[in-house]
């Protein structure tokens, strides 16, 4: 019954149905996260996992630091503008193919520097993987223009199946007994190629006859996304900055548990994944008042769940970071119980971010995430080369605090939100039955 309400939600469309439709693939991107993780994980050992990790996280890292904040500018204005959507789209493809050769090339000078303790094929390897960078320049494009086309099936597929790409190559390896660092982390890039050209092709293809006023939509694009970038930068070196930091400061086998213990703590992630995929281009189309309204009642739903979950999964931490990954990783479950914590205080705080960003605001985020990010690396290198992992973990956590402290501040004194706005409610409650209530006479209209 359960299963076939969620497709009736599915069919009938609508805010509420999007979120779950995200929130599903987010969790079976999960599933197949953790079983390519136990592969890698349960075959290379720490070290092995922790060179694999290091190959393969700078094509993404350079590609999301060198956006302009272009694909937030796309889903704002294809909002804003429908009618422009085609010059608005084919304009960010050109910007992103650009903006990947930059990322090659400061790749091809900064990675040899900072992996300098690694062995010389692993370091080359990193500097070829780095054709990627275009290719996630583009995807992040498209990733955008489905969001705001609201075509959550595409947006979805172009989620998962590189995931399920990647577990198909793996087990042919394990088959084999091919299985080792290089051959993984060809696993993990190439499968998003073919996917990425399909995807292209399909928008390319229906906005290349009717594009129009480049110059003006380039000018449009990067009037916003100047202003938005800082916090796509942000957010970027607050994903990896850690990463970065234990590749330069500590062994391979030390980064092998830490990636290991995030990658896993990103379970507290999928709902808010979910939210944020729909919610900013929602509440873009809204008045402010409206916008913040929608993103504070959405906060406090996603946060119960995401405290019920929470509890959960700390629980039983100590058995499934083991029963995953092998006894080799059990030096993993007190970085893994932080990184928890932490997860869940970020999923809170980029939920609230969406409401400046919709709001047509989108420099307070990225004044709030520079400033974490400058004290981020402030405590890492004071607390990495004392407490090893754990400090980045720690440091992580001190963080994500300091920047839900200072939203709420914001909110609180220049926005004006009550404090009763912050408060979970019955009403709450009342509001979601009545959601789902009518997607469900909309799913029974449908069939």
């Amino acid at each position: 019954m359960a299963i076939t309400n969620l497709m009736k939600l599915r069919r009938s469309g609508g805010s509420l149905a999007n979120v779950l439709q995200v929130f599903a693939s987010n969790i079976f991107i999960l599933g197949l996260n953790v079983g390519t993780g136990v592969i890698i994980a349960r075959f290379l050992g720490p070290e092995g996992r922790g060179e694999q990790a290091a190959m393969i996280m700078w094509p993404s890292f350079l590609a999301y630091c060198l956006t302009l904040g272009i694909p937030a500018a796309l889903v704002y204005y294809m909002k804003k503008k429908g009618e422009d959507q085609a010059s608005l789209y084919m304009t960010s493809l050109y910007l992103s193919v650009i903006l990947g050769f930059v990322a090659m090339g400061v790749g091809a000078v900064l990675i040899p520097f900072w992996m300098k303790d690694y062995s010389q094929e692993v370091i080359s390897f990193a500097v070829w993987a780095l054709i990627m960078s275009p290719i996630t320049m583009i995807g992040t494009i498209n990733t955008a223009a489905l969001q705001s086309r609201e075509e959550y099936h595409l947006y979805n597929l172009t989620r998962y199946l590189p995931v399920v790409g990647t577990l198909l190559i793996l087990c042919g390896l394990v088959v084999t007994g091919s299985i080792n660092p290089f051959y993984t982390s060809v696993a993990y890039l190439f499968p998003v190629l073919p996917v990425t050209a399909w995807i292209t092709f399909k928008l390319v293809s229906e906005y290349k006859i009717r594009q129009k006023n480049k110059v003006k939509s380039g000018k449009t694009l990067l009037s916003y996304g100047v202003r938005s970038y800082g916090t796509d930068v942000a957010g970027t070196l607050s994903g990896y900055i850690d990463q970065i930091l234990v590749v330069g400061l500590l062994s391979p086998s030390s980064l092998g548990l830490y990636v290991v213990s995030l990658n896993l703590a990103k379970i507290l992630r999928t709902l808010q994944g979910a939210v944020t995929s729909v919610l900013f281009p929602k509440a873009s189309g809204l008045e402010r008042e409206e916008a913040l309204k929608l993103t504070f009642k959405v906060f406090r739903i996603s946060t119960i769940v995401t405290l019920i979950v929470g509890a959960g999964v700390f629980i039983i931490a100590p058995y499934l970071l083991v029963i995953l990954y092998g006894k080799s990783f059990v030096e993993a479950i007190g970085i893994f119980r932080i990184l928890l914590f932490q997860t869940a205080i970020t999923s809170v705080c980029w939920i609230l971010s969406q409401g400046f960003m919709s709001i047509g605001r989108p420099g307070t985020v990225t004044i709030i995430r520079a400033t974490t990010l400058g004290l981020n690396v402030v405590f890492m290198n004071v607390l990495i080369p004392r407490l090893g992992v754990q400090g980045a973990a720690i440091s992580l956590l001190t963080t994500a605090l300091i920047e839900l402290m200072v939203i709420f501040l914001l909110y609180t004194f220049k926005h004006r939100v009550e404090l009763r706005h912050w408060m979970f409610s019955k009403s709450d409650v009342v509001w979601l039955i009545d959601r789902v209530r009518r997607q469900k006479e909309r799913g029974s209209a449908a069939m």
